[in-house]
């Protein structure tokens, strides 16, 4: 299997350029992410869309209700996570701060797209709380 270089993944390889976010920070919610609720009970539902350039550097589900849960991440047309298992109440799953827990895993970028799917059993309300910027 041949090696893929990185620079060819995520864009050249040089510093990673934050594009103009003229309402950042006040769009996020108590100072540190973003947050959406989702209807997940029963089929894969769209929990977060990006499209265009972008770094996801925080991103955790909350509020679960300890099930199956089925997590799709897709970006640039490639599915990169696509995993089903017995969820607890909270999934940190990239860069999530909450009190003194930490998942410091490196961020995901995407060229074109970014697309986060969840399904589980019952829950009616998942909140997706992200942070995530335009980049160059």
């Amino acid at each position: 299997m041949a090696d893929i270089p990185l620079s060819s993944l995520v864009g050249g390889g040089g510093i990673v350029l934050m594009a103009p976010d003229l309402n950042y920070p006040s769009t996020l919610n108590a100072g540190s992410f973003k947050q959406v609720t989702v209807n997940p009970a029963g089929s894969l539902v769209t929990a977060l869309s990006l499209t265009g350039k972008w770094q996801l550097f925080m991103l955790e589900l909350n509020g679960l209700t300890a099930e199956s849960l089925t997590v799709k991440l897709t970006v640039d047309s490639v599915v990169v996570w696509n995993d089903t298992f017995t969820s607890s109440t909270v999934l940190r799953l990239i860069g999530a701060i909450t009190g003194t827990t930490q998942n410091p895993s490196e961020p995901i970028y995407c060229n074109n797209s970014l697309l986060l799917e969840l399904q589980t059993a019952t829950d009616t309300a998942v909140q997706v709380n992200y942070n995530a910027r335009p980049i160059l």
